[in-house]
């Protein structure tokens, strides 16, 4: 082998591993590791740290004040024409009522960012109405959805 191509080999690998490092956990890992910290009586800011780790959160997200999260870079780029969770949930609602298959463009680019964004780790769209997933609920009575994750990150 070139020396060329074992640097482009060892490239290739180190992105890989990089990429792999920076997918989110399945919500069967999640709701295991969640019941180990509260077995162990973790805190709801260090809960809602791990959520915020390990679900790309922070791969747009900052850690803010005053109740708020801030943007890194990319999510300052991906929030141009973003109309806002509660909108983007009840056009899902909406969304949904159609099949695939007939979305028009727009709508497909809100069922994609919808994915993008994690929000159907927690969120599970069932026509006309919005319902969560076995991850979602276990959050949801933890008192960690969205906005309790960034109460408790921001210090608010």
């Amino acid at each position: 082998m070139t020396r060329l191509a074992i640097v482009g080999a060892a490239t290739l690998l180190l992105a890989g591993v990089c990429l792999l490092a920076q997918q989110k956990q399945s919500p069967q890992a999640t709701g295991a590791a969640l019941d180990k910290m509260i077995a162990a009586k973790k805190s709801q800011k260090e809960l809602a740290q791990y959520v915020f780790d390990n679900h790309g959160c922070k791969n747009c997200h900052t850690v803010g004040e005053n109740g708020k999260l801030g943007f890194t870079e990319k999510g300052k780029r991906l929030t141009n024409g973003f109309e806002g969770c509660i909108r983007t949930l009840t056009a899902m609602n909406v969304i949904a009522l159609v099949p695939s298959n007939q979305w028009a463009a727009d709508q497909k680019t809100k069922a994609q960012r919808f994915d993008e964004f994690g929000c159907t780790l927690c969120h599970q769209i069932v026509p006309g109405k919005m319902g969560l997933s076995v991850l979602g609920s276990k959050l949801s009575n933890l008192h960690l959805g969205c906005v309790d994750v960034e109460k408790q990150l921001a210090g608010k």
